[in-house]
């Protein structure tokens, strides 16, 4: 099993929130995040929030 980050943005036309839930669901030991933020890119639509969620969740593994 390998951590993996799912991080998803809050209004998503193409993925809503119930496709996050599904994926984390089926990913063990996975951790969803839902940024706030808009569109289905969240690395283009929330650059910083993206950033931030990532380097959270990588500090909190090591």
């Amino acid at each position: 099993m390998r951590p993996t980050l799912i991080a998803q943005c809050s209004n998503d036309a193409i993925a809503p929130l119930e496709v996050g839930a599904f994926v984390h669901a089926q990913v063990p030991g996975s951790e969803l995040v839902t940024l706030t933020a808009t569109g289905h890119c969240p690395q283009l639509s929330a650059p910083q929030a993206t950033a931030e969620a990532i380097i959270t969740f990588v500090r909190e593994r090591r």
